[in-house]
């Protein structure tokens, strides 16, 4: 949990919209709405929006629900909220039997993998081997052009 996060005051709206979206997470995984409750609504982690970039949210939450045989289960899920241009965007909704599935998800958001790729070996190897290429093949056609234009 990133520490701006914990001690954030959110509007009424910003927790309308995460506990509706709990809710449409239940439901789609047809869990009886009157008999399953949501617990333990928290975000867990906050990106503001900045001029440059779109902001994004993570919450956490804890459910007990009861499918439609009328066994109870104990589930845990994590919403994934963009926020763009003010507005809160739903991105990912997951629910999940085990919390260690909900803290990796966590952090995979919040290491950010994209900018990772970069630095793997074989990345750099194949974007030097495509650069290099690229100049063999330019100055060989530029080569054969100019003895062309020789002739």
């Amino acid at each position: 949990m990133n520490p701006e996060a914990s001690y954030y005051q959110f509007p009424r709206e910003v927790w309308q919209t995460v506990n509706e979206c709990a809710w449409e997470a239940l439901a789609r995984k047809e869990f009886a709405p009157d008999a399953s409750h949501i617990e333990s609504l928290r975000c867990v982690y906050l990106n503001e929006e900045t001029e440059s970039e779109y902001g994004r949210q993570i919450w956490f939450f804890e459910a007990n629900g009861t499918d439609p045989i009328g066994r109870f289960h104990r589930l845990y899920g994590a919403l994934d909220f963009s926020v763009e241009y003010g507005l809160m965007v739903p991105v990912r909704a997951m629910l999940m039997r085990d919390p260690h599935y909900r803290q990796r998800f966590l952090q995979s958001i919040v290491k950010s993998p994209g900018r990772q790729i970069w630095n793997a070996l074989t990345t750099r190897l194949w974007v030097r081997l495509t650069l290099a290429s690229v100049f063999i093949l330019s100055a060989i056609w530029l080569l054969s052009l100019a003895a062309w234009l020789m002739n």
